[in-house]
């Protein structure tokens, strides 16, 4: 049963970065294939393979399926801490990014923090405006009030001349009927 390079790292207790060591040319061209899932390409090792990765994890220098001599040299585990050093300088930048993005908004939450004294200005004199526009308010209520109460009042007065003038105009018309009438 052929299986990935992380399936084989849990398996065997190691990192994929020391099963990736373990595969030379001539090992990938033997039993390493590439295999597609969800348009993803994964690296998949055959049984045979797996048999192979298992001896030589397991402190044997050589195979029988190699059918070649591959002594582990110290060159290939200083690439191997050079590749571990250089993952966990990423991871190390990665986090002097993130403590960085965080001082950046404590700094501004500080900033933030010391601007009250000008907001509380700025809020002073919203609320003078706004007791300026309430007064200004009332003043133009009460004289819209008073407008209304006017208009009424002539209003009432014109209904009143009205009335008067065409009671007299009918008694005008009346009596001049009967003036021309004798």
């Amino acid at each position: 049963m052929s299986k990935t390079i992380k399936e084989l790292a849990d398996e065997f207790g190691v990192s994929k970065t020391a099963i990736r060591n373990k595969l030379t040319e001539e090992f990938r061209s033997k039993w390493v294939q590439t295999s597609t899932t969800n348009g993803v390409q994964t690296l998949v090792i055959t049984e045979e393979g797996v048999n192979a990765l298992k001896s030589m994890l397991q402190g044997g220098n050589q195979t029988a399926n190699l059918g070649a001599n591959q002594p582990q040299t110290g060159l290939q585990s200083i690439e191997f801490y050079e590749e571990e050093i250089r993952e966990l300088r990423k991871l190390l930048d990665q986090s002097q990014q993130l403590l960085l993005n965080e001082q950046k908004k404590n700094q501004l939450l500080l900033e933030t923090k010391a601007e009250p004294a000008d907001w509380e200005k700025e809020k002073a004199q919203l609320e003078n405006q706004v007791s300026i526009y309430r007064s200004s308010w009332s003043e133009v209520n009460a004289r819209a009030n008073n407008n209304y109460a006017y208009a009424e009042n002539v209003e009432r007065w014109l209904w009143i001349v009205g009335v008067a003038a065409g009671v007299l105009l009918v008694l005008v018309v009346i009596l001049s009927w009967l003036y021309f009438k004798k």
